[in-house]
């Protein structure tokens, strides 16, 4: 793993993605939701087939609800309760569908563009602390065996004469009378075994 700084698009991309999740989780279930307490008529096919509107809903995987967990951490550490009630507000209306980030930020007393800079830099504000924060977990002992270098690019020789490259001219090899007489495992011997 190698150790990248964040920045505030990146914490960005992670805000609206936390308030994507939320918007996938299933609203809490009320009296209402269950209906009443007369059973619903039976039909028979013929009769129920299209009564409802098919439906699907979305649904949020473990490893976003992680995130958006992780996220709200983030989120609910600054310091300043504006910040967090505009992040939080902000990225509800990117991920809904129904209302416009310029009537958002006409209802804030913000044009499109100061909001824009007011998100950035409390994005940028949360990826100062989380690079503080990776900067300090590098110092520990234990991360002289992590990765947290550059890639090291590799070498390669470009001579096709690597090999003997460091043999004198008239060198011959040497067999060893010492080694046993079959130097090369036959496929067939290897079997027999």
């Amino acid at each position: 793993m190698k150790f990248g700084d964040w920045t505030a698009k990146a914490v960005e991309e992670w805000v609206i993605e936390m308030a994507d999740t939320l918007r996938k989780l299933p609203a809490a279930k009320g009296p209402k939701v269950f209906g009443n307490a007369m059973p619903e008529a039976l039909r028979s096919f013929e009769e129920s087939y299209g009564v409802h509107a098919a439906r699907y809903r979305e649904s949020a995987s473990a490893g976003a609800l992680a995130r958006m967990e992780q996220v709200f951490g983030w989120i609910n550490a600054l310091p300043q309760e504006a910040d967090r009630k505009l992040i939080y507000a902000w990225s509800w209306v990117k991920v809904r569908r129904g209302r416009t980030i310029s009537a958002f930020a006409e209802e804030n007393a913000f044009n499109e563009r100061t909001l824009r800079r007011a998100v950035t830099a409390i994005c940028q504000a949360i990826a100062d602390n989380l690079n503080q924060k990776g900067r300090f977990r590098l110092l520990a002992p234990d991360c002289a065996v992590s990765e947290v270098q550059a890639d090291i690019a590799s070498t390669t020789v470009t001579s096709g004469n690597c090999v003997t490259a460091w043999r004198s001219p008239d060198a011959k090899p040497q067999v060893d009378p010492a080694l046993a007489r079959r130097r090369v495992i036959e496929p067939r011997h290897a079997r027999a075994r």
